[in-house]
């Protein structure tokens, strides 16, 4: 995955921690990898793996063969959710940003830098996201079309629903490729600071295995007075849902929805309306 230092180098400090959850997949983890050097360009950064029960033969082969030098494994017996392995996969790292990645997402060239770049350049931004596109090689699969957009921000609708804008939109329509504020980012592909996670306390662990937490979390950061922004410019291809279906893991979404719903529905209000 990268070239291993040699021992006169003087360690460099990382700037921006890169977790990654997983359940089996190695296939898709060894893509999202792969992608990794050209995504950082030039920034330092570590990698932190949180395994969720992965079959131990398979887990034991990928995670001998992984080159270490800048990433760290944490291996659970049992699946803990994708909000706990999230945090516990943070807790590794002391960068100064932090990156959530799926596994199942496989980063273009300088998309993680143009985050970092920006996160730099504006202190006011608390979550910055980016273009996701349906993968290429995914042709005929009508709810996930080739090369399409699969997610630029989260919106709410007139009924108070969490929403993607765009999706199955062309990639280089004009109307969607916009630098934006949103209402919420997808943690498919996620970046924020380190002292915002800590004061949030990272992702809500009542969602079990997962969903609404990246949006819980767009919520506290903005009570916090900070900005939620999508970045179109940064970009990667998004195997949604490949976990779950070949490992047929179901997500709470309307026990989830109740649990969000209980949370923020004071505090929700209607943002589709600023992209239509």
């Amino acid at each position: 995955m990268s070239r291993k230092r040699k021992k006169k180098d003087k360690p460099i400090k990382s700037v921006v921690d890169i977790v990654i959850p997983v359940m089996n997949r190695f296939d898709l983890l060894e893509k999202c990898l792969d992608a990794i050097p050209d995504a950082v360009g030039d920034i330092p950064y570590k990698v932190y793996i949180y395994d969720n029960a992965s079959k131990k033969e398979d887990a034991d082969k990928f995670y001998n063969e992984l080159d270490r030098t800048i990433t760290t494994v944490v291996r659970s017996p049992k699946n803990v959710g994708f909000p706990r392995a999230c945090n516990e996969g943070v807790k590794r790292g002391r960068s100064e940003f932090i990156f959530l990645l799926n596994s199942d997402a496989i980063l273009y060239p300088d998309s993680i830098k143009i985050l970092v770049e920006d996160m730099r350049n504006d202190k006011d931004i608390g979550i910055l996201g980016m273009k996701l596109l349906f993968p290429q090689d995914q042709v005929g699969d009508p709810i996930r079309p080739a090369g399409k957009i699969q997610h630029v921000g989260l919106f709410t609708n007139i009924r108070a629903e969490i929403i993607h804008a765009f999706v199955g939109w062309s990639s280089d329509n004009p109307k969607p490729n916009k630098v934006r504020d949103v209402y919420a980012v997808t943690g498919a592909a996620l970046m924020t600071r380190r002292n915002i996670w800590i004061k949030v306390g990272g992702f809500f662990e009542g969602y079990g295995m997962g969903t609404f937490e990246d949006v819980d979390f767009a919520m506290m950061v903005r009570e916090m007075g900070y900005k939620i922004c999508v970045n179109v410019n940064a970009v990667a291809d998004h195997y949604t849902n490949a976990t779950a279906v070949s490992e047929k893991v179901s997500y709470p979404l309307r026990e989830n929805s109740s649990i969000f719903l209980s949370r923020w529905k004071d505090k929700l209000v209607w943002s589709e309306w600023e992209i239509l």
